[in-house]
Parts: structure tokens; sequence; C-alpha cells
């Protein structure tokens, strides 16, 4: 059997509170979901970050469950898909494990650079929140 292994510099840091376009992805995110519309996220706290596989990766912790009714298990909430005027694609995920928030991912694809990496602004065409 082949073994495969991501690429991960995700980093462990000093817990630190959410950017405001953390904070307002998360919000976006959690607005699609009936069970999650109403989580408290202020208390959420990045925890670990960098890049991990084709994106980058900010691990989430709070002191308490953000959405307490939400049944044990692991899964994704939503997403964010973000065109840019540049042709870009910005993908953000959200996914949640026993009613944690567990990672916020961005996976940033530029077809005309490859290896480029996210942008510190960009302009928008699109933008579309989505339920999982």
């Amino acid at each position: 059997m082949k073994e495969t292994f991501v690429k991960s510099d995700v980093k462990d840091i000093p817990a630190r509170p959410l950017t405001e376009q953390e904070y307002g992805w998360l919000r976006e995110i959690l607005e699609t979901s009936e069970e999650w519309r109403d989580a408290d996220i202020g208390n959420t706290r990045v925890i670990a970050e960098g890049p991990c596989d084709q994106g980058i990766s900010f691990l989430l912790q709070a002191p308490a469950p953000e959405n307490p009714r939400q049944p044990c298990g692991a899964s994704y909430i939503g997403r964010l898909v973000i065109c840019t005027a540049d042709d870009s694609m910005i993908e953000v995920r959200l996914n949640q494990s026993d009613g944690r928030l567990r990672e916020l991912f961005v996976l940033f694809v530029d077809p005309k650079h490859p290896h480029r990496g996210l942008p510190a602004t960009w302009t928008e065409v699109s933008h579309d929140a989505i339920a999982m």
C-alpha cells in the first residue's frame, strides 16, 4: 500500500483573537447553517496557523463549544467561494467537531500563476456563501 503525505507547516502560536477578516468569514459561513447561525464565536481564538497542502490552515479553539447543541461528530459547516478580478479564486472552508469550531482553511488558486500565494488584498467579482 502506498502512503501519501500532506505537506504541512501549520505551527502552534500563542492564542490570538480572530482578525476582522477571519471573524467576517466565520460569521458569513455560520449564517449558511440553521444549526450554527447562533453560535457564539466571541471567545474563539486562532491557536495554530500556516501553509497546509495547497492552502493556509487556521486551527481554532474556544474555552467552551461555540455550539453546545451540535451533536457529536465532525463535519464541514460551509464555505465561501470568492472570484477575483484577476481570475483567481479563494475558497474558505469551516469545519467543526463536537460543537467546536476546529479549522478555517483558505485555498487560493491562481491559474495564471500557480505558485502565487494569497494576496493581502483583492477585488471581488463574485462572492458566494454555501452550506455544506
